[in-house]
């Protein structure tokens, strides 16, 4: 088992490694990030691999992400696919797998009936808390990597040409 130091310091890397990737960006293009990103997702998921197999947890980095961007307390589904911008019927597979494997709870929300609402169960809030302390970060460049992220967003938001 990994100890926390020991987490940190990979976590630490792997930030480092996502602003090494961008800043050796062989051309002018988000075409670079676009891959760096790719391959930072497999990288993250590595990283909690002994987070999720202490927990037994035999996730998809799909569902582990969807798991993740639900937030605490009771959560409408619409807001959670709307700031994710996912298409609706893949998070309705995944919510459906991560109610079946126990992760979350699914109801109906009393003020939309076409709404779902999902909030954890112990065992998702378990897993969850344990992966977000394992990617504490001693240092500032994960902000700056949520900062370019929300660059590289804004800029795909628009369309191509200017249209």
């Amino acid at each position: 088992m990994l100890s926390f130091r020991r987490h940190r310091t990979l976590f630490d890397a792997y930030l480092q490694s996502v602003e090494l990737m961008a800043g050796k960006a062989s051309e002018n293009s988000w075409v670079e990030a676009l891959i760096a990103m790719d391959r930072s997702q497999r990288v993250f998921q590595d990283f909690v691999k002994p987070v999720l197999n202490r927990h037994n947890a035999d996730l998809s980095l799909t569902n582990l992400i969807f798991l993740l961007s639900i937030g605490s307390g009771d959560v409408p589904v619409n807001d959670i696919v709307h700031r994710g911008r996912y298409v609706g019927s893949n998070a309705s597979y995944a919510f459906n797998t991560l109610q079946k494997q126990g992760y979350i709870e699914r109801r109906q929300d009393p003020n939309d009936r076409r709404n779902g609402i999902v909030t954890y169960t112990k065992k998702g809030s378990d897993l969850v808390r344990d992966i977000r302390h394992v990617s504490k970060s001693s240092t500032k460049a994960h902000r700056d990597v949520c900062d370019l992220l929300v660059i590289f967003d804004n800029h795909c938001a628009r369309l191509p040409g200017g249209a």
